[in-house]
């Protein structure tokens, strides 16, 4: 007879506990549950987006071959406005920062960049947008905001391209000594591509611009 006692009053504790904590049970269930099919659907949701948007950088691609800038404009925009999740929007609107830049469009071109890099998340990507948002800001004589732009970490292999546009920024800051030591590191992190027109922009310093730091 003791043991059924205790048999019933085990049986009575888990009806007890059951009641207390029952629905917090059943609610920690669903909502598990809920969280493991929200990460599937998100999953699959992002899956076919990078689906579609790899269709539209596609008809991009072409357009770009055919030299279609309309056609070309028109897929970045979609792929920017709709897909800017995915890796194809910002590739595709650095290659519109390119065609803007070539037909003059200056503003454009730097609001474009720096689209690419607020939405960007590859580094390589972001380093390219860097580089050509900096060489634009130095061409719009917005020298100190070029400066910051390429003072960050990067890839060694910006290195080359990195130098040279610090040579630039100090040409044009009047700072020749510095713009040297530049073109110097540029050319010996070249790998010996580009080195000729290097040596030029070097050369030109003590004739074109060597008064700039005597004045």
């Amino acid at each position: 007879m003791a043991e059924y006692e205790t048999e019933e009053q085990q049986v009575e504790a888990i009806k007890e506990w059951w009641r207390e904590n029952g629905k917090a049970v059943i609610g920690g269930a669903f909502l598990g549950i809920g969280a493991l099919v929200g990460w599937y659907l998100w999953g699959d949701y992002q899956k076919k987006l990078a689906v579609e948007a790899s269709d539209i950088f596609t008809v991009m691609q072409e357009a770009v071959i055919k030299n279609d800038t309309a056609v070309l404009q028109q897929q970045a925009k979609i792929l920017r406005d709709n897909y800017a999740s995915t890796p194809y929007a910002p590739l595709a609107v650095l290659h519109e920062a390119k065609i803007q830049n070539e037909k003059g469009d200056l503003v454009a071109a730097e609001e474009s960049l720096r689209w690419v890099l607020n939405n960007s998340k590859q580094d390589t990507v972001q380093d390219i947008a860097r580089i050509r948002l900096a060489r634009l800001l130095l061409a719009n004589d917005k020298v100190d905001e070029a400066q910051s732009m390429i003072n960050v970490d990067m890839s060694d292999a910006y290195a080359s391209l990195l130098n040279e546009i610090r040579g630039d920024i100090f040409v044009a800051k009047g700072e020749i000594e510095q713009a040297r030591n530049a073109y110097d590191q540029a050319m010996q992190t070249s790998g010996g591509s580009g080195v000729e027109f290097l040596e030029l922009k070097r050369n030109d310093l003590g004739s074109s611009f060597g008064t700039k730091n005597d004045t």
